[in-house]
């Protein structure tokens, strides 16, 4: 993906630094993705060729916080291996079985039970074989990678060596990570909320063009393919937006600031977003954008900034690991930056 330069541009994370910095990492066929309060969640997949498959296990921060289990089977499968709604799961842990889950939904993913949980997080401690059985057909969940990214997230919550630790437990009395509080960004309440579009061929249209061309690294064709919307902000000043990366999966918009005068640029948001409204509740403008990674993996990136009175500020960012085979990945946005808003 092009990324744009960054002209006159304030921060978008300058205002709203968290003191705890959420991450993704992928061990073999396990992701880690830990958020800025302390919370990870911890992905596992189907070895390459296999169908697929994924059980995620989330656990917040705090000595006595549960890890729930959960499991999804991608809808996109052979016909003969869909799961139908009421249908008993079977879990096996090496020739073990951990009992059955029923299949609620094809919306949401099916909840292990406590037992199965520790179970499972107890086998992955070391080499295991892990199936799920329904009907004729077997899927299996790969141990590869899961027992590194239990040592992450224990690194990343403090539990290490403690009797808290998921992996590597010990007697240490050491605190281990608190949940973090949710860093609190205020944003502006835009009064006008009428937006405006140039059109091409108007001689407006053309002057912002100019100003839009001069300060981003867009081809010119996309810039060009569609008419220019302005969105009100305050302090005198307006959000334009124009189409600037155009593919078969995805598009990037092209955001920048301007005065209400529309005579220059005065901060250019990055190529990540591709959608602006304004809040129902808030009033605030709100940009919000996803794109796909390219290669297998086909993991998804999602992005939310909004307008603080001065610059655009992020309020989100989450991403679907390594989705493997699940369109859109397997558990949609996992977070790794979220926020609480309010209004100024």
């Amino acid at each position: 993906m092009k990324k744009v330069i960054l002209l006159s541009l304030l921060p978008l994370t300058a205002m709203a630094a968290p003191s705890l910095k959420g991450f993704e990492k992928t061990y073999q066929d396990w992701d880690l993705i830990c958020d800025n309060l302390g919370t990870c969640r911890m992905a596992g997949y189907q070895e390459e060729g296999d169908d697929p498959v994924s059980i995620l296990f989330t656990r917040p921060a705090g000595e006595n916080a549960a890890v729930e289990g959960k499991l999804t089977i991608s809808p996109f499968g052979e016909a003969d291996r869909d799961v139908q709604v009421g249908q008993d799961i079977e879990i096996w842990l090496n020739g073990k079985s951990l009992g059955t889950v029923k299949h609620i939904s094809d919306e949401n993913p099916d909840k292990l039970t406590e037992a199965q949980t520790k179970a499972l997080l107890s086998g992955l401690k070391k080499e295991s074989e892990i199936r799920l059985t329904y009907g004729k057909t077997t899927l299996k969940v790969s141990d590869k990678g899961a027992a590194a990214a239990m040592l992450k997230m224990d690194e990343f919550q403090q539990r290490l060596n403690t009797p808290s630790a998921l992996i590597c437990k010990g007697q240490e009395k050491h605190a281990v990570l608190a949940p973090q509080p949710a860093p609190k960004i205020e944003v502006v309440s835009v009064n006008n909320r009428k937006t405006t579009e140039l059109k091409r061929g108007e001689k407006q249209y053309d002057n912002v063009l100019a100003l839009l061309r001069k300060a981003n690294s867009c081809d010119d064709e996309d810039i060009t393919s569609q008419n220019i919307t302005l969105y009100p902000l305050t302090q005198n000043k307006v959000l334009a937006e124009a189409l600037c990366v155009r593919g078969a999966y995805q598009s990037t918009n092209y955001y920048a600031v301007l005065d209400d005068k529309l005579s220059k640029v005065e901060q250019v948001l990055e190529d990540q977003y591709n959608f602006a409204y304004y809040d129902e509740k808030l009033n605030a403008l709100i940009v919000e954008g996803s794109y796909k990674s390219s290669g297998l993996a086909e993991s998804w990136y999602g992005y939310e900034a909004a307008w603080n009175g001065k610059t655009f500020i992020t309020t989100a960012e989450h991403t679907s690991g390594s989705s493997k085979g699940f369109i859109g990945g397997a558990w949609g946005g996992l977070p790794t930056f979220v926020s609480e808003l309010n209004v100024k």
